[in-house]
C-alpha cells in the first residue's frame, strides 16, 4: 500500500491482510504514515 502525503511524497507501507490488528501493528503504519493518533480517530469515527 502506498500513502500520498500533501507535500507529494509517497510512504510505501506494509499493511497486513489480517481481519484484526494489534494495537501496536496499527500505531505502526499510522506513525509511517505520519497520522496522529486524533486525525486517526476523528477518521474512525465519520467512517
Amino acid at each position: 500500500m502506498v500513502w500520498n502525503n500533501t507535500d507529494g511524497t509517497q510512504i510505501l507501507l506494509a499493511m497486513p491482510n489480517h481481519r484484526l490488528l494489534k494495537g501496536s501493528t496499527l500505531r505502526m503504519i499510522c506513525t509511517q504514515a505520519n497520522i496522529l493518533r486524533k486525525e486517526f480517530l476523528r477518521a474512525y469515527r465519520e467512517a
